[in-house]
């Protein structure tokens, strides 16, 4: 019995959609220790949507559990993304020279 393989879980389609989103935002390296929380929100609602799928509260707070897990935080993006945002902050902050006086 020691060598006996756990049987694979079953899950509905919002549930199984949303461990493949899950195993991609882990491959990117877009998920952390302090994402384990919301995880959990996100598969509680999927398991809910599986069993009552015409439920729009339901839906409605699955969408935004699934939206946050997708969105980039300063620690998640692209650090390319991060000093083109930081070069275009430096310019659009930069002072306007001061115009000349005209010659007379």
């Amino acid at each position: 019995m020691a060598n006996r393989k756990k049987p694979a879980a079953i899950h509905g389609r919002v549930r199984t959609a949303l461990e493949v989103t899950l195993t991609e935002l882990e491959r990117l390296g877009r998920l952390t220790d302090t994402d384990a929380a919301r995880v959990e929100i996100a598969r509680t609602l999927a398991d809910a949507l599986d069993v009552e799928p015409a439920s729009a509260i339901l839906w409605r707070e699955y969408r935004a559990a699934e939206k946050q897990l997708r969105e980039e935080t300063n620690e998640h993006r692209d650090p390319f993304d991060q000093l083109l945002e930081s070069l275009s902050a430096s310019i659009r902050d930069e002072e306007k020279p001061k115009k000349a006086k005209p010659r007379t």
